[in-house]
């Protein structure tokens, strides 16, 4: 799976999970700053992500990312 590929994966994800416009987001999406920091939302989103990928991504560790490029290298780095 290609970087574009897993970037249009964790833009779905947080458009499901913080109620987004996915044609808003992009790779250079700041987390925190653009959809929030609520856990549950965090934890959806993780979760999406650990079924698909079967990666694991702590809750304490998913602020770590800021934008939804670093979380997509993260995961591509755990493939």
């Amino acid at each position: 799976m290609t970087r574009d590929e897993v970037i249009a994966k964790m833009i779905e994800y947080a458009a499901m999970a913080f109620k987004a416009d996915p044609s808003k987001l992009s790779a250079d999406t700041d987390i925190a700053k653009e959809l929030g920091v609520a856990s549950t939302q965090r934890v959806a989103m993780s979760a999406s992500i650990e079924n698909d990928f079967d990666v694991m991504i702590p809750v304490a560790r998913f602020g770590n990312y800021k934008t939804i490029g670093d979380l997509a290298d993260y995961v591509i780095s755990e493939m």
